[in-house]
């Protein structure tokens, strides 16, 4: 594109001397060689080798850098680091110096962090520097030579000794007038006479065009992009070639990127006319001109006196002249520049202003409206359509159609709508509007727009289905149809087919193609008005639903089975379609026979149903077929697998009448008693007494239910015969059913009274025996009161019952002829009024083998085992035995009885208490309430007699026993209550025995406990006189010094309770 023909704007305002003359007071006697700017400051280098540090309150800094002249420099843009390259001494090659601005030395100068001779490394000859680079990440420098080369300087630039130097190969001849880096891989190569890029990592060079430009008329803009500035355009270059020129007349002095801008300083022709009137010679001149490259127009254009330097610091472009002066250009702030478009109403520059500056969406929004706006006020309402499209989502809907509602704006409207729908901003109103006009639109033109609307699968509008079916319905509904399927909108395709077609084939037709729960779902809402309609196909599908379903259009095997994968089958709940067959029977029984047949896990609301309308059926049938379906109900009645509602059932059966089904019933709930009524009800005596027969054991109320009816003479033998020996009726009660019934006689009965007759006599003379035996038994109990009371009793006997010694004083005696010493009696006793030898024999119960097996032969024999249980838990039988010894430990018991001499005299054991009869129950109660508790005096374990339970004394008893047994000095009980001592681990066995041997024993143990502990004391290891002493590791810890518990003469013996 020429360069003249693009838009020229001023979008920056021109600020002079705002140093305030400082740096033409500070460099008055010099010229600039070289200016850089990077970090907040700006940097100025002189011919004199003075190096001048502007900071953003124009203070400056000056410093010597070298003895000869600075001629290149670049400071870094984020860090303190200034590169420079100049002369020391004449006739060498330049030195390369870093300088660390954020460090001073001794001098308050910078610091210097490297110092490098610039040479190319194919020669050593004196070559000057003519262009520098220096990458952001400090670690990459090139130079380029007035001979061609280029040097790379690899590593940290701020480190002395840090890094390579190497020349890049094919660097040519001519001089180097621009290096730039992209990335840490490319550098640009700009030379007099060649523009090239060089991929560092395999330093491969690659010449993008053979015109090259002269010093500082190459930059890298936007970081990407090399510009290179001639003489007649500019040329855009990247690593793949070169891009866009822009003729541009002209010699050019230098080129500067600032933000998006491009800033061109070319030399300025003086006017002909001035120069031909003047013999003086003209002041040079140069101008400045800032492109906009991205939206191609000129910003600023203004001619300067000679300019030495232009900076980009702050923000802002700063112009420095040959006099020194400074000038400021400011650029204008968003706004100004658009109020200034606005003014020219140039909305397109504008809105490509904003966008390439990111204007907020609303403000874009607003640019938009208005361009719009000014768009159509001049009639272009195609190109005001398309701004306002760009407002969709921002501005309101009804500003822009209100003004396209006219018949000849349909085509913008439509437009518009369009892309409301697209953006999915649209509501309902607007689909019916933008449906409305194609409508309109086909009445006028024929243009078919709704039919490609309908037809349209690609999506690319947007809107509301439902909105359209109903409004394309209004209008056709074949068309809605179409819509409809087009985007699957099945629940409006069935409707329209349906309510509007009446196609009831078709709509199911439709349904079968669906996809299972989209079929399940509609069959559901239409599935009864298609059972009305077409009841054939509809129940056929149904059956496909609830079975294996699979879509019409589907193959028969899919991926996944060919894949061998297993695929559960799909199937609809039947329980959800049985309503729908209230009033097909015949198609309901079809539809249940096949699921029951198919799924033998069906739930009870299918086999309900499905018992019920048989029975519907068998209502309505001739008697010639109802033997079928009766056949049919007690098939599934029958079927251990049909899962039915037995009650349910049974109300049925009996609402309509069918008794063989409620028979059946009433034998499966166990319901005999009502079975039997349904029998006598009928009239079938027979049938009843069967029932009884089967059952009467279980429900013996049966019989009795036959005998109150009341039944034929000839059944009353059997039913009197059953009663009589089952006992379920007295004879009164009897005799007055029969007497009730006028249709029996004696002879009917003569067998049954006389039996009961017989019975009763029976029962009288065996309870009169039994009163004469309880009469003996009583006088002769008085008689033995009386003598024990009134006559002296003589006891003989010399020997104690416990221990079998001699009887010596003091001694118990009891009238059983049983006598003991005191204290073995007070060992062995229970009871203070009780011979314990009695009172064992008495106790001793029988052999559990024998109560367990009478135990298992009663819950065989008795109609009801429970109250057998019962009765032996109110026993005792099955109460948990404990033995508790004397340290507390509870044990299992042991299977060793209680070692209890004979008795001198053989005491007929007493009888046992029966289980039966009057006062039963408070005997057993009694015995229950009996101590059972032993207590074997001074024993290590305390061992109980089989059949007995051990349990601790209580406290009181076991303190009234020691006082009755002990003497009642206060010494000889303070010595028997003297605690036990247990040997310590770590005593002597030799002090353990003589402890053993000093304890006292105790008088009241029965022979057999003292002759095993004397035949355990026999066999004592302590009492071994061959123990070595020395093998005792405890034995010197009396004698030891570090002993710590040996120091017993400290120990207060009056704090001991026991000594």
């Amino acid at each position: 594109m020429p360069f003249l023909e693009w838009r020229k704007f001023v979008f920056f305002n021109i600020h002079e001397r705002v140093d305030n003359g400082r740096i033409a007071e500070c460099l008055q006697d010099t010229d600039i060689s070289v200016a850089t700017s990077g970090n907040n400051h700006v940097v100025l280098c002189d011919v004199t080798g003075w190096v001048h540090l502007i900071s953003r309150n124009w203070e400056i800094t000056n410093f010597k850098a070298y003895e000869l002249t600075v001629t290149l420099a670049q400071q870094l843009p984020h860090d303190p680091y200034l590169v420079t390259i100049g002369d020391d001494e004449a006739g060498v090659n330049p030195l390369i110096k870093v300088w660390d601005l954020s460090r001073n030395d001794r001098h308050g100068n910078p610091t210097c962090a490297r110092v490098s001779r610039a040479v190319p490394s194919n020669h050593m000859r004196p070559t000057p520097a003519t262009a520098l680079a220096v990458h952001d990440n400090k670690n990459l420098l090139a130079v380029g030579f007035q001979d061609g080369s280029v040097t790379l300087f690899r590593g940290d630039i701020a480190r002395q000794r840090s890094g390579k130097m190497k020349t890049l190969p094919d660097s040519g001849t001519s001089p180097i007038t621009g290096l730039a880096f992209k990335g840490a891989d490319q550098l640009f190569v700009v030379s007099r006479s060649y523009v090239s890029v060089v991929w560092l990592s395999s330093e491969r060079c690659v010449t993008l065009d053979a015109m090259g430009a002269a010093p500082l008329c190459s930059v890298l803009a936007d970081k990407h992009r090399l510009t290179v500035a001639s003489n007649d355009a500019l040329y855009c270059y990247t690593t793949e070639g070169r891009g866009p020129c822009y003729a541009l007349e002209g010699e050019k002095v230098r080129l500067d990127w600032f933000r998006s801008y491009l800033v061109i300083t070319t030399n300025q022709t003086p006017n002909k006319l001035a120069a031909s009137t003047s013999t003086a010679p003209a002041p040079k001149s140069h101008h400045i001109t800032i492109l906009d490259i991205q939206n191609k127009f000129i910003v600023f254009s203004k001619t300067f006196d000679e300019i030495d330097a232009v900076l980009t610091e702050w923000g802002s472009i700063y112009i420095l002249t040959k006099k020194k002066e400074i000038f400021f250009l400011e650029e204008k702030d968003l706004q100004s520049k658009l109020s200034l478009l606005f003014k020219k109403n140039l909305y397109d520059v504008a809105i490509r202003i904003a966008s390439s500056q990111h204007y907020d969406a609303e403000g874009l929004t607003d640019i938009y409206k208005q361009y719009g706006d000014h768009l159509y006020n001049k009639g272009d309402l195609k190109g005001a359509i398309d701004q306002y499209v760009k407002t969709i989502g921002w501005l309101e809907t009804y500003y822009v159609i209100r003004k396209y509602l006219e018949s000849r704006h349909l085509e913008s409207l439509v437009q518009y709508l369009e892309e409301l729908h697209k953006k999915r901003c649209a509501t309902e109103d607007h689909t019916t509007l933008l449906l409305t006009c194609y409508v309109k639109i086909d009445q006028h033109d024929q243009q078919g727009k709704l039919k490609d609307f309908i037809n349209s699968k690609d999506k690319a509008i947007d809107f509301d289905v439902e909105v359209a079916i109903k409004v394309v319905r209004q209008v056709s509904v074949d068309d809605a149809l179409s819509l409809a399927a087009n985007h699957k909108r099945h629940d409006w395709y069935l409707k329209m087919m349906i309510e509007d077609k009446k196609d009831f084939k078709q709509a199911l037709d439709y349904i079968v193609e669906l996809e299972f729960d989209d079929a399940d779902y509609y069959m559901k809402k239409y599935g009864h008005r298609l059972m009305q309609h077409e009841p054939e196909e509809s129940t056929k599908f149904l059956k496909l639903l609830c079975t294996d379903y699979k879509p019409r259009s589907k193959p028969l095997v899919d991926e996944t089975s060919l894949s061998g994968g297993v695929k559960l089958p799909e199937r609809a709940q039947p329980d959800d379609y049985i309503h729908m067959f209230l009033s097909n029977s015949e198609r309901l029984i079809e539809f249940l026979e096949h699921m029951t047949k198919n799924d033998k896990d069906c739930s009870k609301l299918v086999y309900d149903a499905l018992i019920e309308h048989y029975i519907h059926v068998w209502a309505k049938s001739p008697e010639n077929e109802k033997k079928e379906y009766e056949e049919k109900v007690l098939r599934v009645l029958r079927d251990p697998e049909a899962n039915y509602d037995k009650d349910h059932m049974l109300i049925i059966c009996q609402m309509l009448g069918f008794q063989t089904g409620v028979l059946f019933l009433y034998e499966e709930n166990k319901l005999w008693r009502s079975q039997v009524a349904v029998h006598l009800r009928s009239g079938d005596f027979e049938a009843a007494l069967g029932v009884c027969r089967r059952r009467g054991a279980l429900c013996p109320r049966l019989w009795l239910d036959v005998l109150w009816c009341p039944p034929p003479p000839r059944y009353l033998p059997e039913l009197l015969n059953v009663i009589a020996n089952e006992k379920l009726l007295s004879p009164i009660l009897v005799i007055d059913c029969l007497a009730s019934t006028a249709t029996y006689t004696l002879g009917d009965v003569r067998k049954y009274l006389t039996d009961v007759l017989k019975s009763e006599t029976e029962v009288i003379n065996r309870e009169q025996q039994l009163s004469s035996k309880y009469r003996d038994e009583s006088e002769r109990m008085k008689e033995q009161t009386a003598s024990i009371q009134n006559a002296a009793v003589v006891f003989q006997s010399s020997r104690c019952a416990a221990c079998n010694k001699t009887l010596e004083l003091p001694s118990r005696h009891f009238f059983c002829q049983h006598s003991y010493h005191q204290d073995c009696f007070q060992s062995y006793s229970e009871s203070e009024t009780d011979c314990p030898a009695c009172v064992s024999a008495r106790r001793r119960p029988d052999p559990p083998s024998h109560a367990a097996e009478a135990l298992h032969s009663r819950l065989h024999k008795e109609h009801d085992p429970y109250a057998v249980v019962s009765e032996y838990y109110g026993r005792g039988l099955f109460n948990k035995l404990t033995v508790v010894t004397e340290g507390g430990a509870t044990e299992p018991p042991a299977p060793v009885p209680m070692p209890v001499a004979p008795a001198p005299v053989a005491t007929p054991p007493a009888p046992a208490q029966p289980t039966y009869g009057p006062g039963a129950e408070a005997k057993l109660r009694l015995q229950e309430g009996q101590s059972k508790q032993i207590f074997v005096a001074n024993a290590t374990k305390q061992v109980a007699p089989k059949g007995t339970t051990v349990v601790p004394m209580a406290e009181g008893k076991m303190r009234l026993l020691e006082q009755q047994r002990y003497s009642s000095s206060l010494e000889a009980n303070l010595n028997k209550l003297e605690p036990v001592h247990r040997p310590s681990p770590y005593s002597s066995p030799i002090t353990a025995k003589k402890r053993f041997e000093d304890k006292p024993r105790s008088t009241g143990v029965s022979p057999n406990i003292s002759a095993a502990i004397t035949n355990r004391a026999s066999k004592n290891p302590f009492e071994e006189d061959t123990y070595d002493e020395a093998k005792n590791p405890f034995a010197d810890e009396a004698t030891d010094p570090t002993n710590p518990f040996n120091d017993d003469d400290d120990y207060d013996k009056n704090y001991n309770p026991f000594s």
